[in-house]
């Protein structure tokens, strides 16, 4: 191992030590642990300063501003606390909460990409869970959990699936991914649910809202009258939602037209092969349409989470660094390699192998760097368009594959980043790790067996 691959080994260590015990660090926040070390891989000369440019995703870094905007209309016109109380009302059985949130949260992500889901949901978790008096953590593992397998069905669930399905050159890869990894992420979604509803079993309890009347939001803290409110000590401007309310209006026309948009142009890419429009220049067309209209844009903007942007300029720059020094392609080597081939038996090995690695790196690189990296490793290796089961197996594992640590999808960290910005404490690494592990294990046996049977049923 050469000095420049030892140098990175030892800011990895220190980078993940750091998230593992931040908690014993006055709760370092993330974008905090990942800006240093981005600031380490470029002092010690892991990568320049023009190298570490380019590795930043704008089309990344534009979806996220654009989503932030956008979510933030959503919350400060009154529409998200408007659509809360809308479902506080259906509920009759508390203890039924988190397998609905599961299933919703993984229908959500498959078709508006996992990390729109989680900027939208986490103001539904902080909301919910201070209703029904739920401890904030079980929402948002759920959230989290929901999110990582439901968005393997669709190309347009992850970043990286997108990026399987424009690298990999799969005909037809909307149909295709959802006629086959459809009914296993339906099937998992259920399943971890019920997993998630044992587990915190002692935290839910029974409650009736049968009556909208009953309902005293928020305990009565909430003021309509667009006084401050204090929401588990979180500040904020709140505007009653009303069908009159022009800001509520634009808030939920730009936020419908933006995901229309997103969903048509990927299906339109994908199925008739038109003109595309990235995820980031939509989300920013969006947004800017919404600050054009909007008379309330000063306070959008200034409630954008800056935090997570930093985050992700500090994960690029890190995980490029990884990559360029050779320690991933050393790690790689510690893998049986893996080659194309039409038999049975060599997708049961390659399938194996790729499990194994999108699991393990996804924890290093986070699922995005890694497929991105993984994606040309296998083309080199001879994988084309005709080797639909390793790439849809690629795809299913490096996403199911976040809900093993708070690091394996970036999705994640939003949703802890974004809690801890409004005061509500997420969930440990460890926390996670714990219950996550056994859903991980879950997931991917479901995955593979499925794509193994489905396979043998083709052939």
């Amino acid at each position: 191992m050469e000095l420049n691959e030892i140098i990175t080994l030892c800011i990895f260590i220190l980078v993940y030590a750091m998230i593992i015990t931040r908690t014993k660090l006055r709760n370092i926040p993330f974008w905090l642990i990942m800006f240093i070390g981005a600031i380490l891989v470029l002092g010690f000369g892991v990568i320049s300063i023009d190298s570490a440019i380019k590795s930043i995703n704008i089309q990344v870094m534009a979806f996220l501003f654009g989503m932030f905007s956008i979510t933030s209309a959503l919350e400060k016109s009154g529409v998200l606390n408007h659509v809360i109380r809308k479902i506080l009302t259906k509920i009759i059985k508390i203890n039924h909460i988190l397998v609905i949130v599961v299933i919703l949260s993984g229908f959500l992500a498959a078709f508006i990409v996992n990390d729109t889901a989680a900027i939208i949901l986490i103001s539904f978790a902080i909301l919910i869970s201070k209703q029904l008096g739920i401890k904030p953590s079980a929402i948002l593992v759920s959230i989290a959990i929901g999110i990582n397998i439901g968005s393997v069905m669709t190309p347009i669930g992850s970043p990286q699936n997108l990026l399987i399905a424009s690298q990999s050159g799969i005909d037809m890869p909307f149909i295709t991914f959802l006629s086959i990894l459809g009914p296993p992420t339906i099937i998992n979604l259920f399943l971890s649910g019920l997993i998630l509803h044992f587990y915190y079993k002692k935290n839910l309890y029974r409650i009736s809202f049968s009556q909208e009347q009953e309902l005293n939001y928020f305990n009565g803290s909430i003021n309509y009258n667009n006084k401050k409110i204090e929401e588990s000590g979180i500040k904020s401007n709140l505007i009653r939602y009303s069908s009159t309310n022009k800001f509520a209006k634009i808030s939920i026309i730009v936020f419908l037209s933006t995901i229309g948009a997103i969903i048509l142009s990927e299906v339109f890419k994908l199925i008739f092969n038109v003109v595309y429009l990235d995820i980031g220049t939509i989300s920013l067309l969006g947004a800017a349409s919404l600050y054009m209209f909007s008379k309330e844009r000063i306070s959008i903007l200034k409630s954008v989470d800056y935090s997570v942007l930093i985050f992700f300029i500090g994960m690029f720059i890190f995980a490029s660094a990884l990559w360029t020094s050779g320690l991933i392609s050393d790690i790689l080597q510690i893998f049986p390699q893996i080659s194309s081939s039409d038999t049975y038996n060599n997708l049961i090995y390659n399938n194996t192998i790729i499990s194994a690695v999108s699991i393990i790196l996804s924890q290093i690189l986070s699922n995005v760097p890694f497929v991105a990296t993984y994606s040309a490793y296998m083309i080199e290796n001879g994988f084309d368009r005709d080797d639909v089961y390793p790439w849809l197996m690629l795809a299913a594992a490096s996403t199911v594959a976040g809900n093993l640590t708070i690091f394996g999808a970036a999705s994640n960290i939003i949703i802890v980043q974004s809690a801890e910005s409004r005061g509500v404490r997420a969930f440990t690494f460890l926390e996670f790790l714990k219950i996550g592990s056994a859903i991980t294990a879950l997931n991917i046996v479901v995955l593979y067996l499925f794509l193994m049977l489905y396979n043998s049923y083709n052939l």
